[in-house]
């Protein structure tokens, strides 16, 4: 773990409150201690990381394959060996003892397919294990990928609508219903080892307007900043995807730290993230032929023996009628 040297109380006899800085020297693990402060887990000395991992794998997956259902096809029914999520305390019953089943359900796939048969209807359902948690997804309008008619679904509002507003979102408050976070931010803390880490959407879309009317520079666009899926009905595969969000830290006046002495209480942005992909247009092309093309030969054939079939019974009706009369 790398050291600090913040000790500047030889400069003392210019400026005095630097007496404060004495012996504020080592590892921040060590100076936090210094400062009377208790240090979180993540910070443990040979424990510091992004997110107290030293790797980016993912934890084992159980998915269920469609065999009693094409419903259920790839739903996620386990995550590290189990059914549910163990990060989320009951806040609404303030039993921090007890563990949130709304918060820690884990629902959906990993976000690349469904079973087939999407429909504008249907609510698609995400596990994101950087986030440790579930989320959902509505539809918004029908586009046109590389020619192939697709879905594009999106998250609404009310999924990270203010936890007062949208009580499903109390679960997630953290340590407790006091310190609810606005619309559009998520205290990774409790599946962070303690780390002091916002996540949010990028630029603060669909956010809290007072935190976003804290920053200089912020300039939260649709296009550019929402999460999205680009689902083909048909199959249910997702043909295209971008997964964005933001990482932040909560900036506060820290301790007796002289540089935090003035800093306002506000969400800082780090940096934002745009995991996207698309399948190339020769993969279109092999959808459409493979499995496009021949529904839409079916679709057009079955067609063409309905109007046959409609006009044979015309016929026949006609007939009928003049040998009866």
């Amino acid at each position: 773990m790398p050291e600090f040297d913040f000790d500047f109380s030889d400069l003392a006899p210019i400026i005095s409150v630097l007496n404060q800085t004495e012996g504020l020297s080592g590892t921040i693990y060590e100076i936090l201690e210094k400062l009377g402060i208790s240090p979180p887990e993540f910070l443990e000395p040979n424990k510091i990381a992004y997110f107290a991992k030293n790797d980016t794998s993912d934890k084992t997956y159980r998915v269920k394959t469609g065999e009693l259902g094409m419903e259920d096809f790839q739903q996620i029914t386990a995550w590290d060996g189990k059914p549910t999520l163990s990060f989320w305390p009951n806040i609404v019953d303030n039993d921090p003892n007890e563990l949130d089943q709304y918060c820690n359900m884990i629902n959906g796939t990993d976000g690349s397919m469904y079973g087939p048969g999407v429909t504008k209807d249907d609510i698609l359902y995400i596990y994101d294990s950087m986030l440790c948690r579930s989320m959902h997804l509505t539809y918004e309008k029908d586009l046109e990928f590389h020619g192939l008619p697709v879905m594009r679904f999106i998250p609404p509002e009310d999924m990270l609508e203010n936890p007062e507003i949208n009580n499903d979102n109390l679960c997630y408050c953290s340590p407790d219903r006091s310190n609810c976070l606005g619309a559009g931010f998520l205290n990774m803390a409790p599946c962070a080892a303690g780390a002091p880490v916002i996540m949010s959407t990028p630029h603060f879309y669909q956010g809290d307007q007072d935190e976003l009317d804290k920053l200089i520079g912020l300039n939260p666009i649709k296009e550019r900043h929402e999460t999205i899926l680009d689902v083909e009905p048909r199959t249910g595969v997702t043909m295209r995807a971008a997964k964005r969000i933001q990482v932040n830290v909560p900036l506060r006046q820290y301790g007796n730290l002289p540089s935090f002495k003035n800093v306002p209480e506000v969400i800082f942005p780090i940096l934002f993230v745009n995991e996207s992909v698309e399948l190339s247009k020769e993969d279109i092309e092999l959808v459409m032929k493979g499995v496009y093309l021949p529904f839409t030969i079916v679709d057009a054939v079955c067609g063409v023996f309905i109007a046959i079939g409609g006009v044979l019974l015309i016929s026949a009706a006609v007939k009928f009628f003049r040998i009866k009369n």
